[in-house]
């Protein structure tokens, strides 16, 4: 199995569990403000108490059984981190199991999707990521995106975009990505609504940066101008009975979010989409 240390906090054995967790700590080509890599542990932190009947979804998420797999080896090289991650990504989805990527910085979604490719990547995210270079980096968490789509070709649906530069807006459409600024939330949830009857599977990755710093002030790169927590909520469970092979949620930083309500909304926002992967396509409340 993929090398991975022990997980704090939370401890579920990924036993039978469908859904499995596995904590991406890194963060090393973080442009503004570190400390991702803790990221995985809060969530940890903050899972067990979650209340576990979702009003998005109508029902209770008592009987949901999400594994944990703990935490892939530390490593300062992004490559190196790539590597692990689709590593863990592709030995889970291979014996069965849909990978929930705990980061992290956001360059984790460039492993954790590529045993998707072909897939639907549905991305909710301040930013596009979709930079050719930054910082003199060909591979980081502001160039991730273009990455992943010069190697796989998605068909992405991108959601609650605010930030990003002329470069990127180009690159974006002219590679066929769907952008649904903070703006358009209504035209998004019909989109991501739609994804029930996908033909291919959906692979999700929210960065928790979408959500306006009011209500998610522990991330790497706030953004002014998002979503609400209930919106971001209510967004994802517009995919209930999508086909969910996989999601990571990433850019939790917890150093500067003292009062955890970025790592309670990480958390219930993993249970949300556990509780839709778990319960598989075809599902509706």
């Amino acid at each position: 199995m993929f090398r991975a240390r022990p997980p704090t906090e939370w401890s579920p054995a990924p036993g039978s569990a469908r859904v499995v967790m596995v904590g991406a700590p890194y963060d090393s080509t973080q442009s503004f403000r570190p400390g991702a890599r803790l990221g995985p542990s809060a969530i940890r932190a903050a899972l067990p108490n979650m209340e576990f009947y979702s009003i998005e979804l109508g029902m209770s998420l008592e009987s949901l059984s999400v594994g944990d797999a703990g935490d892939l080896e530390p490593t300062s090289d992004v490559l190196s981190a790539v590597k692990f991650v689709e590593e863990a990504a592709r030995e889970l989805a291979e014996s069965g199991r849909v990978p929930a990527i705990v980061g992290g910085e956001h360059t984790v979604t460039l492993g954790a999707y590529r045993p998707f490719c072909g897939s639907t990547l549905v991305v909710l995210d301040a930013h596009l990521d979709m930079r050719d270079e930054i910082y003199g980096l060909r591979t980081s968490h502001a160039t991730f995106m273009r990455r992943l789509m010069e190697s796989c070709g998605a068909r992405v649906i991108h959601v609650g975009g605010r930030a990003f530069s002329e470069e990127e807006l180009s690159f974006a459409r002219s590679h066929g990505v769907s952008i649904y600024t903070a703006r358009d939330l209504e035209a998004a949830e019909g989109a991501l609504s739609g994804l029930a009857d996908s033909g291919s599977g959906v692979y999700v990755s929210l960065d928790l940066d979408v959500a306006d710093p009011a209500f998610a002030p522990g991330v790497g790169n706030p953004e002014p101008g998002g979503m609400s927590s209930s919106e971001l909520l209510r967004l994802l469970a517009a995919l209930d009975g999508a086909p969910i092979v996989g999601f990571d949620v990433v850019e939790l930083s917890p150093p500067y979010d003292p009062s955890g309500i970025t790592s309670a909304l990480a958390a219930k926002a993993l249970l949300l989409l556990a509780a839709m992967a778990d319960r598989g396509p075809g599902a509706r409340r």
